[in-house]
């Protein structure tokens, strides 16, 4: 299937009829059908956009690296940016924990890993020092526990 210039960060939305598609090059979010692989809907996504993570739902949160942010959409009744939160320093990496309604990203120009609230109006809540270069987060719905690499690094935040 076609999509814009760039495309990184595939992240399945709206109960799984829904796929959404980061394209840096173009800086646009798109939308597609699931089943089709149509493209349903399409929103400028910053200056800068690299990855992309969804609620699940109607959510999708974009990390605009270059824009120093990150980017809420909500995918209905379309494809709209509902708000922008700052995040200085490069956010790069994205991980969402639905069990705690949480989102992780690191920030690469800080070293830093910063939590979120994954409840539609996201807002800080705690920011970590990390390995040097965090460039990956992955969480463990499980148990919360979150992992960072960077650097040739692995390290591991507990809830």
């Amino acid at each position: 299937v076609a999509t814009a210039l760039g495309p990184t960060s595939p992240a399945v939305a709206e109960e799984g009829e829904r796929v959404a598609v980061v394209a840096g090059r173009e800086r646009v979010l798109e939308l597609f059908d699931a089943r089709t692989l149509r493209r349903v809907d399409s929103a400028p996504a910053g200056v800068g956009p690299t990855n992309v993570v969804s609620d699940g739902g109607s959510l999708l949160y974009v990390v605009d690296t270059e824009g120093d942010g990150l980017l809420l959409f909500r995918t209905r009744p379309r494809l709209e940016l509902e708000r922008r939160v700052a995040l200085a320093g490069g956010p790069y990496a994205i991980a969402i924990d639905r069990v705690r309604r949480r989102l992780w990203v690191t920030v690469t120009g800080r070293n830093r890993l910063v939590e979120l609230t994954a409840n539609g109006r996201p807002r800080p809540l705690r920011r970590l020092p990390t390995v040097r270069q965090p460039e990956a987060v992955a969480v463990d719905e499980r148990t919360g526990r979150v992992y960072v690499t960077g650097r040739g690094a692995l390290q591991l935040v507990d809830p």
